[in-house]
């Protein structure tokens, strides 16, 4: 099971997609507390048996109305500013009768607090949505920050001992934390070489880059929920041809770290999913 908060609430909603209420409290921490989730059970659940027991009884009472049955069109998964244990998913819902009559639409987020990848709380926004607007395209909402999504693109820059190389950023996001190397993509430059260029700005080394070891997405909103960051990142395996380790400008610190030693430096769970698909599948030559 993934420990990535994103990737628990995306599995969640695939859960409850699919009708399986095993696989939803499995999500769950054991004693979780969900607020406004299930229509007509009152405010709060705690424990994950509740939980398990109010998505059954759910799932018996109504079908899915969208397309293949599904309950939740999801269409953003994305963190809080506030601490990235928070994740917040906007999400339209439509259910139906066992018969398929009584159509009910709603609109809406969820707000999870996650931890050592359970769900530790949940907490629904919703209104009602007239089910012929269900498959409206959402109004976008007025931002302060970026139009589109930016591309970027990360690391795994593996040692010949086996270590992997850190860098402590200086700005936001991720602040006076430890991190994969990495940054933005600019403007008529190839993937590998704006992988290449954001190496050796950080962290002083030249490397060769390899294979692409994953490919996310994040989105961080503020407290008013407009996003304030939305990256597109693609993380490569890189060795190192040359070069001297020095923290560059970007970052405030640098490190060859042990990858069974990583509790040390706080990484959050996606680079440690990363970072150990990487070693998995690291080529013995890195392409030039």
């Amino acid at each position: 099971m993934s420990t990535d908060a994103f990737d628990v609430v995306r599995a969640l909603f695939s859960a409850i997609n699919q009708n399986d209420a095993d696989a939803a409290a499995a999500l769950y921490d054991v004693n979780c507390q969900v607020e406004r989730v299930f229509p007509e059970s009152g405010e709060y659940c705690v424990g994950r048996e509740s939980a398990r027991s109010g998505w059954a009884r759910v799932m018996a009472e109504r079908a899915g109305g969208l397309p293949g049955g599904f309950r939740f069109d999801v269409s953003r998964i994305a963190g809080i500013e506030t601490g990235w244990g928070w994740v917040r998913a906007d999400w339209r819902s439509l259910t139906s009768s066992t018969d398929g009559g009584d159509l009910r639409g709603a609109a809406g987020y969820s707000y999870f607090w996650i931890e050592d990848g359970l769900i530790r709380r949940q907490r629904n926004i919703a209104r009602e949505l007239p089910p012929e607007r269900i498959g409206e395209p959402a109004t976008p909402s007025e931002r302060r920050y970026p139009s589109k999504p930016l591309v970027g693109v990360g690391a795994v820059v593996l040692s010949d001992d086996g270590k992997v190389l850190l860098v402590k950023r200086r700005h936001e996001p991720l602040a006076a934390q430890w991190s994969l190397p990495g940054g933005m993509l600019e403007l008529g430059e190839s993937l590998e070489a704006g992988v290449a260029r954001e190496i050796e700005e950080e962290t002083g080394l030249s490397v060769g880059v390899g294979a692409v070891v994953d490919v996310f997405d994040r989105i961080l909103l503020d407290d008013t929920g407009q996003v304030r960051y939305h990256f597109v990142l693609v993380d490569y395996i890189c060795h190192v041809r040359g070069g001297s380790l020095a923290a560059g400008s970007d970052v405030s610190d640098v490190a060859w770290a042990d990858p069974q030693d990583l509790d040390g430096y706080h990484l959050a769970a996606k680079p440690r999913s990363v970072i150990t698909r990487a070693i998995e599948s690291a080529p013995k030559e890195p392409k030039s």
